[in-house]
């Protein structure tokens, strides 16, 4: 399974390294900007791109923002607007920081929404690796269980 991690880059690098690996360790594939190879795309189309041909998402949120694009909205807002409607989104909120005031905005946006959302709340790295593996596994096991089933076969009945 393809899973796009957003969240700003920056700031974020060793909680976006602990989501990589823990998607590594349930043998799912991360897709993340900092593996883009060079396109001639635009660095949001690429993203964009990627967010759209995975099969899951997960948002990390921190205290920051992020900078804004010419949208006025921060490259990770416009992932979240681009995956609120599908019923894949995870989010994962660090908890005990003083967010800055437009991710607080971005955070209520979320709020409002009400379908396709889990939320979890982590204070250390080990505990987001951890939320992330069950949050991941409890997702995608019924898809497994799908796929072994086996289909009842007619005997020339």
């Amino acid at each position: 399974m393809k899973v796009f991690i957003s969240s700003v880059i920056s700031v974020m690098e060793a909680e976006r390294a602990v989501v990589r690996r823990a998607l590594s360790t349930l043998r799912h594939q991360a897709v993340m900007a900092e593996d883009f190879p060079a396109q001639p795309n635009s660095p949001q189309i690429a993203c964009l791109t990627g967010l759209r041909q995975a099969d899951l998402v997960i948002l990390i949120l921190g205290a920051r923002y992020g900078a804004k694009q010419a949208s006025g909205l921060s490259a990770t807002h416009e992932e979240v607007r681009e995956a609120l409607g599908r019923e894949s989104l995870m989010v994962f909120l660090k908890a005990g920081v003083e967010l800055e005031t437009e991710q607080q905005a971005l955070l209520n946006e979320l709020g409002t929404w009400e379908a396709g959302l889990f939320r979890a709340h982590f204070e250390t790295l080990e505990e987001l690796s951890d939320k992330v593996v069950h949050a991941v596994h409890d997702y995608d096991w019924p898809m497994q269980l799908a796929r072994l089933t086996p289909m009842p076969c007619s005997l020339g009945h």
